[in-house]
């Protein structure tokens, strides 16, 4: 039989969103426990840069990932600077970052900053629990009523609470919907993110009722150093080729498959190399690249960096050399140097290519020339459970499809008791990353916010 405890509110899990949300909670006087099923607290937040930012401006944003979901982006622009100012109030040590980010941002300490907010839940009134994993919501009468989870001693615990916050990650972690929704070629895929993020707080919000965005097959992540690279957690940006989008990349024909610069944050590449090149492709690039720095570290030393964590990488003189090396590669060698003459003919003669070539468009012409193997990798999921501006999770069986004429004017009733924060939540990136931290942040205090209106709290 199962242990029985009561809250005034449940949050599952405890990485940025979940421990935003319990620390809002439990600071306004609710009764709050937080879950989290890893051993220790942080979730991918922790093994991340720890920079929070998002884009300056609402029409910045919109630019930036227009198939995202305009009203909650809205709502990350509008509120981001007010949170982070949230957090400096609470004792949260935020610097500037050493780089320049596209608009508001701080950089934490990640390991400092979860132990901080972890103390400070606590100190508030609050718990955090370890080891104890979400199995259900509890529903009653369609409402949620609370959880039932899995205790570190294996017994089963039901926690009645008027209020319950998924934030459990995304489900980049469970192998068979990614394999469902992402690509097949799952074993050609790094989890760039802690393991424990498996679609907990999907797939209980969908058991409810609860109903899913578009976009499930789009992700954020990097391309690293294929195996077999060695490449721990903790050398994960270590291993991240950040320059992708200005290199050439092939895939195992030896042609080019995808338009590499859509994005200077490289997550379109990665998510084409996982969909469109069976998660393994091959950057060129030339001296020229070699020498600009991308993040904190210029190309050449990013590429150095992946062969010492023994990645396949090859520095050579001429193109002929190039193309001998992809063979022993078991790629097209001579379809690559053909790829690579065409790429450096559109480019100097100002024509279109195929696939096209938006920016950065520099031929690959100065020797030596440098190529690494890479393989893509999955930070975060994007899609995941559709919610309003409440972060209040929407019901199925009351949401009509947004593919109708006039969906944008429809309303959308939602699981009572039910909401959801962070990499849970789907839509606000599609495709485009537009600040993962940050949204953690914003929608874990929206989602406290309604949380403690529904407990009477706020």
């Amino acid at each position: 039989m199962a242990d029985s405890e009561t809250a005034d509110a449940v949050v599952v899990g405890a990485g940025m969103a979940g421990l935003v949300a319990g620390l809002e909670l439990a600071e306004s006087g609710a009764d709050v426990t937080v879950l989290e099923k890893a051993p220790t607290p942080g979730g991918s937040m922790r093994i991340s840069n720890g920079i929070v930012w998002t884009y300056g401006s609402f029409e910045e944003l919109r630019e930036r990932s227009p198939d995202g979901e305009p009203a909650l982006q809205r709502l990350l622009v509008d509120r981001i600077e007010d949170d982070l100012a949230w957090l400096e109030s609470v004792g949260a040590d935020l610097v500037t970052p050493e780089f320049d980010v596209p608009g508001p941002g701080k950089t934490i300490d990640p390991p400092a900053f979860t132990d901080h907010m972890v103390e400070r839940i606590e100190a508030a009134g609050g718990s955090v629990r370890l080891e104890m994993p979400l199995d259900s919501l509890a529903v009653e009468d369609g409402t949620i009523v609370g959880v039932e989870a899995t205790g570190p001693d294996g017994k089963r615990v039901t926690i009645d609470a008027d209020a319950v916050v998924v934030a459990t990650g995304g489900f980049q972690g469970n192998e068979q919907l990614v394999e469902q929704h992402v690509t097949d070629a799952t074993e050609n895929l790094y989890l760039r993110s802690n393991p424990w993020s498996t679609g907990d707080g999907l797939l209980a919000a969908t058991e409810v009722g609860g109903k899913t965005t578009a976009g499930l097959g789009t992700f954020y992540g990097h391309t690293m150093a294929a195996p077999p690279a060695d490449i721990s957690p903790d050398r994960f940006a270590d291993a991240t080729q950040y320059y992708g989008f200005a290199a050439v990349a092939l895939d195992r024909t030896g042609e080019r498959f995808t338009d590499e610069s859509e994005s200077a944050l490289e997550e379109t590449l990665t998510q084409d190399i996982a969909t469109e090149a069976d998660g393994r492709a091959y950057y060129v690039f030339d001296e020229t690249i070699a020498d600009r720095v991308f993040g904190s570290k210029t190309a050449d030393e990013i590429f150095e960096t992946a062969g010492e964590l023994g990645g396949r990488t090859a520095l050579v003189d001429s193109l002929s050399e190039l193309g001998a090396t992809l063979d022993e590669w078991g790629v097209d060698g001579n379809r690559a140097i053909e790829t690579v003459e065409a790429f450096n003919d559109a480019i100097e003669g100002d024509e279109r290519l195929h696939p096209s070539r938006e920016n950065e468009r520099i031929p690959i012409g100065e020797p030596p020339y440098r190529l690494v193997e890479v393989q893509p990798s999955i930070t975060f999921t994007m899609g995941g459970v559709a919610v309003d501006e409440s972060m209040a999770v929407k019901r199925r069986s009351a949401s009509p499809s947004e593919m109708a004429i006039g969906a944008d004017d429809a309303a959308d009733g939602t699981v009572e008791g039910l909401f959801a924060a962070g990499s849970d939540v789907g839509a606000i990136h599609r495709r485009r990353y537009v600040g993962g931290l940050a949204v953690g942040l914003v929608s874990g205090r929206i989602a406290a916010r309604s949380a403690l209106e529904r407990i009477g709290n706020a």
